[in-house]
């Protein structure tokens, strides 16, 4: 019975040693990826996220898609692979499934690409403000008179998908009461850089120009109309 006991204490040491799962900060993630020589780094963010801006030399295989398993078993198991999101939801689940499709090594990056950005860290993105909605633009909606309420959001983002119907809803249901801007966090990088947003949904209020409200996450309902002094 010892002898079976100490046989499988020997074993999970083993395994352990031979296999590493882990979440792991910015500096460190960055000093794996060198060793690793940049191989095998990857996105787990959507195609437009992608698009948009990514950590230099990484591949795009969605998290979300139905294909997602298929994809990853084209990687080298035995080499190590460094996986990242936006924020860390989406690679923290990400890892698990590295773990049970038999991956030796995965680090993830916790915080996202948002940790490594706020780290200092370099990225490669699109600043051209192309097809974007321009820092002028958006200045002369929230510069104006008036409440003017802006949602930073992103398609991908599941708070964002409950919170989007909530503003909408109230730029009906109270017409010339207040302004809504809607701003797309993927496709206008420019602007979010600009206005130093690193996070969805990002809620922010203007009152005559000049910012009266903010909050990083969702609100209530009931909290927007205290706010805008909705009746």
């Amino acid at each position: 019975m010892k002898q079976t006991i100490l046989i499988a204490i020997f074993t999970f040491f083993v395994c352990c040693s031979f296999t590493q799962h882990q979440s792991i900060l910015a500096d460190e993630f960055e000093k794996r990826l060198i060793e690793a020589n940049g191989e095998q780094l990857i996105d787990v963010r959507t195609p437009q996220e992608f698009e948009k801006y990514r950590i230099t030399g990484a591949k795009n295989i969605n998290f979300r898609s139905a294909d997602f398993r298929q994809e990853i078993e084209k990687l080298d198991k035995n080499k190590p692979v460094l996986i990242y999101c936006l924020a860390g939801p989406r690679s923290k689940s990400a890892l698990a499934v590295f773990q049970k499709a038999g991956f030796k090594t995965v680090y993830e990056l916790d915080g996202g690409i948002n940790a490594w950005s706020k780290a200092g860290k370099s990225i490669d993105q699109d600043l051209s403000g192309k097809g974007e909605i321009s820092a002028k633009e958006y200045d002369a909606v929230t510069s104006g008179k008036g409440y003017v309420l802006v949602d930073f959001y992103a398609p991908w983002c599941a708070p964002c998908r409950k919170m989007l119907p909530v503003v909408e809803d109230l730029a009906k249901t109270y017409p010339g009461k207040f302004k809504l801007l809607t701003v797309d966090f993927d496709k206008n990088r420019l602007l979010v850089n600009e206005k130093r947003v690193s996070s969805v949904p990002y809620l922010i209020v203007f009152k005559d120009g000049k910012k009266t409200w903010e909050k990083s996450g969702e609100a209530s309902k009931e909290e927007l109309m205290k706010i805008l002094k909705l009746q």
